[in-house]
């Protein structure tokens, strides 16, 4: 791999989770696709890394909801943590401070779950005791059945058969 610097364009808490990250660069060596991940508060976080000859050099923009947001629109801190700060600049417009909330919480998407699984259960639970008293109806009409069937026999034999037989 060629000697480089590795460059990171991170952007929080947006959603929808459409969003374009571009690093631009005459001097790129490697650029990786973006990676996207949902954060606890049902936003999404993103990253795009790259390797290039000359980080000064490299430029983000970040293309969401119509609006576009480049890496000179911060100034870097000169602490030791080198976060970023937005600054105003006249000729790019800053994305709102509110971002879209989820129309569908997590809590209801719970709960929904939980009642399709009650439902699938009882259900199948219905299913099954249907199955059960089919069966013993089943069983107990054959037994029935053939004890009738044993009678009607008998009955039969006992009709036919010789007086002398009957007398003992």
């Amino acid at each position: 791999m060629k000697n480089g610097t590795n460059v990171a364009c991170l952007v929080k808490d947006f959603y929808p989770k459409d969003i374009r990250i571009n690093l631009e660069s005459s001097k790129k060596i490697t650029e990786f696709d973006p990676a996207i991940v949902v954060s606890p508060s049902g936003k999404y976080n993103a990253v795009k890394l790259g390797q290039y000859a000359d980080s000064n050099s490299v430029t983000c923009s970040v293309q969401h909801n119509k609006e576009v947001v480049y890496s000179t629109d911060f100034e870097v801190k000169t602490n030791s943590t080198d976060h970023l700060k937005p600054t105003e600049t006249e000729n790019t417009k800053q994305p709102s401070k509110s971002c879209h909330e989820p129309k569908v919480h997590a809590e209801k998407v719970n709960m929904m779950s939980l009642t399709v699984l009650g439902l699938r259960m009882l259900f199948a639970k219905s299913v099954a005791i249907n199955f059960l008293l089919t069966a013993k109806l089943l069983f107990f009409l054959q037994a029935d059945w053939h004890e009738e069937a044993i009678l009607l026999k008998k009955s039969k034999a006992y009709k036919n058969a010789s007086p002398w037989l009957l007398t003992s």
